[in-house]
């Protein structure tokens, strides 16, 4: 009975690995069928493929000629005002600008010179994602694919990354300058920085009150006598078993004095940090790489070249069939 079931069990093992075998062999053989079949259709018509291939190499040329070598960077910001959706919908509006060619319009929003906002290609921004709310960073949707939902559902609500194409390395830098000062020029986002930093200075002024009269209560209670208002004893015996919570209350003073001059200090480096809309946490790196490379665009355009080639091509050879469908009455 047992080396029946180990027999079944060889031979569904041997089962399984045949048909796999067989799906993959079919898969590869459907491959190289289709690649058969390309080049028994580019052969037939070499003459329209050499246009196609012509074409698409003399737009590739064309586009990466080295005054058009377009560059992609990216800025990490730190949100002091705001939220990263706000953010998003102002650089999509720049964006807006770009992508209608319109650089007149683009270099009156970001206050720079004409022939700097010519060579802007593309704005975009990408939230920064704590996918797990651990306060960790786990990664920066840089395709944006996630849903609206999702993305602002896991989001970091104070950070965003800004992508830029620009025609020339050099010009990053003036456009990081011009993003800066846009944000800090919004009417809402300016007035949200003025009362977040009012706030953050009666913060200071509250805890360094605090912190001062924490300090004065500790003075007078370590330094008063035993006969004064503080601390009495009617007896030696009541002395000496208040002396536990003497240096209990030396203890509460020390770590409230900790806990106050601790939080002073993160209001301070948080007013010196952030004083500004915006923080810059990442500046642009331009990739030294053209995203219009010459070996990209040959990729994308060759393929894009082989698909129309091989319609123009099928189209032709159906070209009877196609004419008598046409023709049917309806």
């Amino acid at each position: 009975m047992e080396n029946e079931n180990n027999n079944n069990q060889e031979m569904n093992i041997f089962t399984m690995t045949t048909r796999l075998g067989n799906a993959i062999f079919g898969v590869i053989k459907g491959i190289l069928s289709a690649f058969g079949y390309i080049l028994r259709t580019i052969y037939k018509y070499i003459f329209v493929f050499a246009i196609f291939a012509a074409l698409a190499i003399a737009s590739s040329l064309y586009e990466a000629r080295e005054d058009n070598h377009t560059y992609e960077g990216f800025l990490q910001l730190k949100l002091n005002d705001g939220d990263a959706i706000l953010y998003k919908t102002l650089v999509h509006d720049l964006n807006e600008f770009a992508r209608n060619e319109d650089p007149m319009g683009l270099a009156k929003q970001l206050d720079i010179n004409d022939e700097i906002a010519v060579k802007i290609v593309k704005f975009d921004a990408h939230p920064v994602i704590d996918k797990y709310r651990d306060t960790t960073i786990d990664y920066i949707d840089y395709k944006n694919q996630a849903p609206l939902g999702d993305t602002t559902e896991f989001a970091v609500p104070d950070q965003i990354v800004i992508s830029a194409r620009i025609k020339g390395i050099e010009e990053f830098d003036k456009v990081q300058t011009a993003l800066v000062k846009y944000f800090a020029n919004n009417k809402y986002l300016e007035s949200l920085n003025i009362s977040r930093l009012k706030s953050l200075e009666e913060k200071e002024w509250l805890f360094h009150n605090a912190l001062m009269n924490l300090d004065s209560l500790q003075k007078v209670d370590f330094f008063k006598s035993p006969s004064g208002n503080v601390l009495e004893f009617s007896s030696v015996n009541e002395k000496k078993s208040s002396v536990p919570f003497i240096k209990a209350r030396r203890q509460m003073y020390y770590e409230d004095l900790q806990k106050l001059s601790k939080i002073t200090s993160e209001i301070e480096a948080d007013m010196a940090a952030n004083l500004e809309v915006v923080t810059v946490l990442s500046d642009f790196h331009p990739v030294k790489s053209p995203v219009n490379s010459f070996k990209k665009l040959i990729l994308y355009k060759g393929l894009v070249a082989l698909i129309l080639f091989m319609i123009v091509a099928l189209l032709w050879d159906k070209r009877k069939q196609i004419h008598e469908y046409l023709k049917r009455d309806i």
